[in-house]
């Protein structure tokens, strides 16, 4: 099952208790179906659930009793008779003796419950999401250019800006930033999906920040490494030219040590000396050992 039908089966489960937002919510859907007109409507889904419910916001809504059948892999619900077409026409407001223009009534959307639930509906018919682990990325798709500046303008008065743009014939309102997909998605009544892609968005950040660190970490014991075999190489090139008296008094502790400690860490190599000695200090003899080994090149 694809994250965008786990998102539709979570919104098929909000309550349909307060009758405005049942409306707004069957209003949305019916602007996205496969035919609205004043002759025809017609619902067309993958999703059996999405199916059922619409079935129950057309019967609460509108008291419009709809039986869906399954046709090849889809699910339909239509309604043919006008007295069905014109109780839901009547009740959205709009004149059953002509075509639908696709232009909002937004005397049936006063309320911001009302704007949600109108959105959850348009997210069942025509809403896609991508999943946790994916760039992130929701949209909603129309085929009329007004009703998607419409749908800008409801999202606008929710604090959600979404970006448009244009598909063949179809219109297209998308988000691209997890937090605006995170936030629509509380909002139209699905925050246990909200949630997953949020604890996604944590861990793979939480996992960026442990990579960078790793490998910041690693780089460091690379480049400690490189610097000891240059410092060995430089003892062993001063030892092997003039052996042990090659080397200044002060700095024979560092050589032993370092020669007998190749894998340690300036800030380790340190604290062996008795007493310790600063981390700079020791960086310091280092760089009189290895000016010494290059003045017998």
């Amino acid at each position: 099952m694809s994250f965008s039908a786990e998102v539709k089966n979570e919104l098929c489960r909000v309550s349909m208790q307060r009758t405005c937002c049942t409306r707004a919510e069957a209003y949305g859907a019916l602007l996205h179906a496969s035919v609205f007109s004043h002759k025809e409507i017609r619902f067309s889904t993958e999703n059996e659930v999405v199916a059922r419910r619409l079935q129950a916001l057309l019967q609460r809504a509108f008291f419009v009793v709809c039986e869906p059948q399954r046709i090849g892999c889809k699910t339909q619900l239509t309604l043919s008779e006008p007295a069905q077409i014109g109780r839901i026409f009547d009740a959205l407001g709009y004149d059953r003796k002509s075509h639908v223009t696709y232009h909002l009534n937004r005397n049936v959307l006063e309320e911001d419950c009302c704007i949600a639930a109108f959105l959850r509906g348009v997210f069942l018919m025509a809403g896609t999401v991508a999943g946790p682990g994916k760039k992130s990325h929701l949209e909603l798709k129309t085929t009329h250019q007004s009703l998607s500046g419409e749908e800008t303008s409801l999202l606008l008065d929710l604090g959600l800006s979404p970006k448009q743009m244009r598909r063949g014939s179809a219109y297209i309102l998308y988000f691209k930033d997890g937090t605006s997909v995170e936030d629509f998605l509380t909002h139209i009544g699905a925050p246990h999906a909200a949630m997953e892609l949020m604890e996604a968005k944590v861990e793979k950040n939480l996992r960026n920040t442990i990579n960078r660190q790793v490998n910041c970490e690693t780089a460091n014991l690379a480049k400690a490494a490189d610097a000891s075999m240059r410092q060995v190489a430089a003892i062993r090139a001063v030892l092997d030219a003039h052996g042990e008296e090659g080397i200044p008094e002060n700095l024979r502790e560092t050589v032993y040590l370092r020669l007998n400690y190749p894998t340690d860490t300036l800030a380790e190599l340190a604290q062996r000396f008795d007493p310790p000695i600063s981390k700079p200090g020791l960086s310091h003899r280092l760089k009189k050992i290895v000016e010494l080994a290059s003045k017998e090149d």
